[in-house]
């Protein structure tokens, strides 16, 4: 038991070197090892296997135990190190949270001098915003201001005027330009304001003041619209009735404006020519613009449903001839005629809005004027078509930057301070309008030059279109007699070429008269029968007399009419009672006074 405990509590860790050097032979021996012994004594095979294993144990045992040692103090050095970097981690921590809080704080802190400063920005910006816009409207607040007052007046007098505009529209389109004077001025206003309750209506109001702008005539003019009153209430008609226009154009100028208006989009057609029907039919569908030119008096009855707009089906389909074709809301009509002087039908009437684009003496004497000045001075006429032509772009554009600002300002909402693009707009705006005025300031002068220049040659010009219209009212004595106003152009283009030169502008001028009028006379003559030429040759005369203010229209009109007084007895034997009533009658007359009695004293 003691030997047991012994081995059992050995100190194997420790054996004094000289116990292993005691040991050490046995250890050599080959035969010392368990198996061997163990045939001898299994209790000394036992402790053999025991000795071996000690000593096995103690020399990895010594081998180990400076590393044990080593590790030991490397976990101890470690445990120091890690319980320092902890130590530096909370303190790092703390750092951290510190600094982090510092950050927060100093981040809201910038963030709130930001917030400050852009708000500090924005007010400054607000302010110049306000500054730029108070500046760039301050011009406008006048004309505005009068604008807004002269609105307030208009709506007192709104429905008499848009009564007046609405039958200036309706009605006037047919006749001339004598005619529609009387019928406003003459007829119409003095009724409205005739009633027992008077319609108010403005004074002097002009019926194309309500139905379009100077923008808009400009627009037409660089259509190749004449500039004349009368084309200008007759474009404007056209654009505003409800009922299609029909034009009663036989010198083709409406013609030829509506065709360059509506361009390549324009479906152009006459009545009897190979599948025009089914032109009108595609038009119709595709919702375009249709011209149907050069009719008669009479027009196809399988058109009448498109005349009369009689559509079917809630208005979604209308009938040409035995087809239904889709009728899209878009489509547009114009009916024109070369005749002078047609006569429609009522029904016709009813259902179209006619227009007299028959040519007027002024603007007929514009246009000669032009083509003169062409030929005699090309660089003044070049000048002032590009001139008139910039005059009216700067129309159009002063119209477009005007709706454009006011559609801006309408738009901006209830802060329209923080919107730059608009003051930046109104800025760009105003300096363009303010460009586009000085412009204006100078291309007046210039026209102003230019038309004292031109105003040189208005007599030939004027003496053309005098004779124009004495051609024109030749039908009057034969219906055979019709003069196109291009032939007479011709005519007249010819003239001015082969008239006697002159160095003066003044000697210049009164050989184009003379040999335009000769040449028209020789042109005309030579188509009237023998017994109409006197009656030519006297108009003629006369009424160049009359523009040259040579002779009293009353006296003319006496020497025409002979307007003889009736039931009065001659007193002397050498004049019948009817001359002596031509006597009496010619006394009203300031020059004639008392010759009734001169000749009964004589």
């Amino acid at each position: 038991r003691f030997i047991l405990d012994s081995l059992i509590n050995f100190d194997k860790e420790n054996i004094h070197d000289s116990n292993l050097k005691a040991i050490q032979p046995y250890l050599d021996n080959p035969n010392f090892t368990a198996d061997f012994i163990r045939g001898k004594s299994a209790a000394a095979a036992g402790l053999c296997s025991w000795v071996v294993n000690i000593i096995t144990f103690y020399h990895v045992y010594c081998d180990v135990e400076p590393k044990r040692q080593a590790l030991a103090q490397a976990n101890a050095e470690l445990k120091a190190a890690q319980d320092k970097l902890a130590m530096i981690k909370a303190k790092i921590k703390e750092l951290d949270d510190n600094l982090a809080e510092l950050t927060a704080q100093f981040e809201k802190a910038t963030a709130e001098k930001l917030k400050c400063q852009q708000e500090a920005d924005a007010t400054t910006l607000t302010i110049s915003l306000a500054n730029r816009l108070v500046n760039g409207l301050a011009s406008e607040n006048v004309r505005w201001a009068e604008s807004v007052m002269g609105f307030k007046e208009a709506e007192k007098t709104l429905p008499g005027d848009v009564l007046l505009i609405t039958a200036f529209v309706s009605y006037v389109g047919c006749f001339g330009k004598r005619y529609r004077l009387e019928l406003i001025e003459e007829k119409w206003m003095p009724y409205l304001k005739g009633q027992s309750d008077p319609i108010p209506i403005t004074e002097g109001l002009d019926p194309l003041s309500l139905l379009t702008d100077d923008a808009t005539i400009a627009g037409w003019q660089n259509e190749s619209l004449p500039s004349d009153r009368m084309s200008t209430e007759n474009a404007t008609i056209l654009t505003n009735c409800e009922r299609w226009p029909l034009m009663i154009d036989p010198q083709l100028q409406g013609i030829k404006w509506i065709k360059n208006r509506e361009g390549s989009e324009l479906r152009v057609v006459r009545i009897g020519q190979r599948g025009y029907l089914d032109t009108i039919e595609r038009a119709v569908s595709n919702g375009e613009c249709d011209l149907i030119e050069n009719i008669q008096e009479s027009v196809d009855p399988v058109l009448d449903p498109l005349l009369g707009r009689n559509t079917i089906k809630k208005g979604r389909y209308i009938k040409i001839g035995d087809k239904e074709v889709e009728y899209n809301k878009n489509f547009r009509l114009i009916l024109h005629t070369k005749l002078a002087n047609p006569h429609y039908k009522p029904e016709m009437q009813a259902q179209t809005t006619l227009i007299n684009f028959t040519v007027t003496v002024d603007g007929l004497e514009d246009q000669l004027l032009a083509d003169v000045v062409a030929w005699e001075r090309p660089d003044l006429e070049e000048t002032k078509l590009k001139l008139t032509r910039k005059q009216n772009e700067f129309k159009i554009t002063l119209k477009e930057l005007e709706d454009s600002l006011l559609a801006r300002l309408s738009a901006a909402g209830g802060n329209f301070l923080g919107d730059t693009a608009l003051v930046e707009n109104l800025e760009t705006t105003k300096k363009t309008v303010a460009e586009i005025e000085v412009q204006v300031v100078e291309a007046k002068v210039t026209e102003e030059k230019i038309n004292t220049a031109r105003e040189h040659y208005r007599p030939a010009a004027a003496r053309a279109a005098l004779l124009y219209f004495i051609l024109n009212d030749l039908n009057i004595i034969n219906q055979i007699y019709q003069f196109s106003l291009k032939a007479f152009n011709v005519v007249f283009m010819k003239a001015v070429q082969r008239a006697e030169a002159a160095d003066e502008v003044k000697q210049r001028v009164n050989n184009l008269i003379d040999f335009i009028t000769y040449s028209v006379f020789i042109y005309t003559a030579r188509g009237l029968f023998e017994k109409d030429k006197l009656i030519f040759t006297a108009q003629v005369a006369f009424q160049v007399l009359l523009k040259t203010k040579d002779i009293n229209p009353t006296e003319l009109d006496f020497l025409l009419r002979f307007p003889a007084q009736p039931n009065v007895t001659s007193p002397v034997d050498f004049l019948s009672n009817q001359s002596w009533g031509g006597i009496k009658a010619l006394v009203v007359m300031e020059e004639f006074r008392n010759l009734d009695r001169d000749i009964e004293g004589s």
